[in-house]
């Protein structure tokens, strides 16, 4: 079938509709009419938002999705490459990164147009990366879906008139609807007209791994298999629990990631601690720093993103020195870390752990402490932070699927993304509560009006710290 063909039967939903809205009409688009439920902490109200969002996808979505598996699959079995720019948040490739555990190689991140030919695929929601003119001529088969830096979404009309030109539908096969907006946050704070929280990560996560788990399966189902990314070991023995291959593995990964989620508020001590002490550090003239081992990890999407905070900064492992994302980093023992972790053990985040503990500075850290449900001997990030959350995921993926020698597709970087998203919450109502005032949040500079408003946010926090 070609793609003008197969553009027929893909059903519009929500992409297709965009409505002229006045600017006071912006905050319906990521705060609805309250509902009973709308109450109690900032953190357990965003991730409620969060699995709704989720949940609205899986029930309406869900042959979109399969299908798209299956497409993968079939890709994968001629010998085409599946190409993938999907945003995952701040960046396109959070959860994917050198030996992630769990994670099949079936996708190559990027799109070259010199390697890429007839028969490939590509995954992609991102319309300012991908060469359309190649890609149409090469008949290259599109799966997409909106993301907020792009004029797919639902309020297209506020962004930049480049950024509008930016899409991807005219071009897709197949299309995966999210709900998502240019705005892109889904919480309002009091006086600030951006609001705070992003989902694009969360989404872009969830949709990615839900699609590989069926593509495992059908893969497997007609006998093949891929090699798995990861240091764990390879599954062997009577005792390995295989998962069926008769029925969708992307239900499963759905139903653990919403209870993984809710399971935040069964941490929200250790997610209130975080916060005390990010505020102390920014009251006290010190900084709050988020670490993650690869700069397109948690570091990125601490650091200047539509829906965050101004008063956080990332840091990364750039060959063996700290990086830093718009930011210097100098570490005092005013300063407050976040260490964003995929394993408990990794030997280059240990070394920084205790660069941070010789500058005095207060650590925190986020993740996965198990390795299969187990804490490891030794040394681990977990045991050596002053407060820890992340208990309900662990460093392996879910999936024992027959044929493959690892288990495929974790959950420890959606819930990373949402234990961190959650402290920021539970920060701004520390601030809030403490002093009275809204801490700075910036829109995301693809809209019009974004630029100016981070300008006036960014002199803000010049002058209070936060």
């Amino acid at each position: 079938m070609k793609r003008r063909e197969l553009l027929t039967i893909i059903p519009l939903g929500f992409a297709g509709y965009v409505h002229a809205v006045t600017t006071p009409e912006i905050q319906g688009m990521y705060s609805p009419a309250p509902s009973p439920e709308d109450n109690g902490p900032l953190s357990i109200r965003y991730t409620r938002k969060v699995r709704d969002m989720l949940r609205w996808i899986r029930e309406t979505q869900a042959e979109n999705l399969l299908e798209a598996s299956h497409t993968v699959a079939r890709t994968v079995t001629t010998g085409g490459t599946c190409w993938c720019i999907w945003d995952m948040g701040h960046s396109a490739t959070m959860d994917v990164y050198p030996g992630r555990n769990g994670e099949p190689e079936i996708f190559t991140q990027g799109y070259d147009r010199d390697k890429s030919r007839q028969g490939d695929l590509l995954l992609t929601n991102l319309g300012e990366y991908p060469p359309f003119d190649d890609v149409t001529a090469k008949n290259i088969v599109v799966i997409g879906g909106p993301t907020p830096w792009s004029g797919d979404a639902k309020g297209s009309e506020f962004l930049l008139d480049r950024i509008q030109k930016m899409v991807v539908r005219p071009y897709a096969h197949l299309w995966i609807e999210t709900n998502i907006t240019t705005v892109g946050a889904v919480m309002s704070l009091p006086g600030m007209p951006a609001p705070m929280g992003p989902v694009s990560g969360v989404i872009g996560m969830t949709t990615y791994w839900m699609i590989l788990a069926d593509a495992c399966r059908v893969l497997a189902r007609d006998g093949l298999s891929v090699p798995v990314k990861g240091d764990d070991p390879p599954l062997e023995g009577a005792s390995v629990p295989w998962v069926s291959l008769d029925a969708p593995l992307m239900d499963d990964y759905y139903d653990d990631i919403i209870r993984q989620i809710e399971l935040i508020g069964a941490e929200l001590g250790a997610v209130r601690e975080m916060a005390r002490m990010a505020v102390d550090s920014v009251l006290a003239g010190g900084k709050v720093f988020v670490y993650s081992r690869y700069q397109m990890g948690l570091c990125i999407e601490a650091s200047y993103r539509r829906g965050g905070m101004l008063l956080t900064r990332g840091l990364y492992d750039d060959g063996g020195k700290v990086g830093a994302a718009f930011s210097d980093f100098t570490g005092t023992d005013k300063d407050t870390v976040i260490m964003g972790l995929a394993k408990p053990d990794d030997e280059i985040d240990l070394k920084y752990l205790d660069l941070f503990r010789s500058r005095k500075m207060k650590v925190a850290s986020l993740g996965p402490a198990t390795r299969n449900f187990a804490v490891p001997e030794g040394r681990t990030i977990p045991k050596e932070t002053d407060v820890h959350a992340g208990g309900m995921c662990d460093t392996y993926g879910l999936f024992a699927v027959p044929g493959f020698t690892r288990n495929v597709c974790p959950t420890s970087g959606v819930l990373l993304n949402q234990l961190f998203w959650a402290i920021c919450m539970e920060t701004a109502e520390e601030i809030m509560r403490r002093t009275g005032d809204t801490p700075a949040v910036l829109f995301s500079s693809a809209l019009k009006w974004g630029r100016s408003h981070n300008r006036s946010m960014e002199a803000l926090y010049a002058r209070r710290g936060y």
